[in-house]
């Protein structure tokens, strides 16, 4: 009878074993899965930060611009072609500016791991409903 007894524990154990190396497997495939979706994120956000600092470079030739056609056309008083084409150009890299500005922003959405958290509470609950049968 001590047999028959000491066998079902020796499987208990090492079935609760097999449970926690599982466990602990899949709890390091989730962190390297949480890893990577930040990653990807992270590598779009680079997109954005660059396009920003694009459209701060430009912003800056843009004001830069600005002064000379105030510069040009105050010497000039009436030279209008000088003025104006430099007050064109400025207006046309503030435009360039606000656009890349605008996506540069629109693309650093960062937000939570969203697909391991739901993959995280999907094991959670299975592991649950595994406990509750046993």
């Amino acid at each position: 009878m001590s047999q028959r007894d000491e066998a079902p524990r020796t499987s208990a154990f090492a079935l609760a074993k097999q449970l926690i190396g599982g466990f602990v497997g899949l709890a390091k495939l989730e962190i390297q899965h949480g890893r990577q979706e930040i990653g990807a994120m992270l590598a779009t956000a680079k997109g954005g930060v660059i396009m920003i600092g694009i459209a701060l470079g430009l912003l800056f030739g843009a004001l830069i611009t600005l002064v000379i056609a105030l510069v040009a056309g105050l010497a000039a008083l009436l030279g209008w072609p000088i003025w104006l084409m430099a007050l064109l150009v400025t207006v046309a890299l503030v435009a360039i500016a606000a656009f890349l500005g605008y996506r540069g922003i629109r693309r650093l959405r960062i937000g939570p791991p969203e697909e391991t958290i739901a993959s995280v509470r999907e094991e959670v609950a299975w592991a649950k409903r595994l406990m509750r049968r046993g």
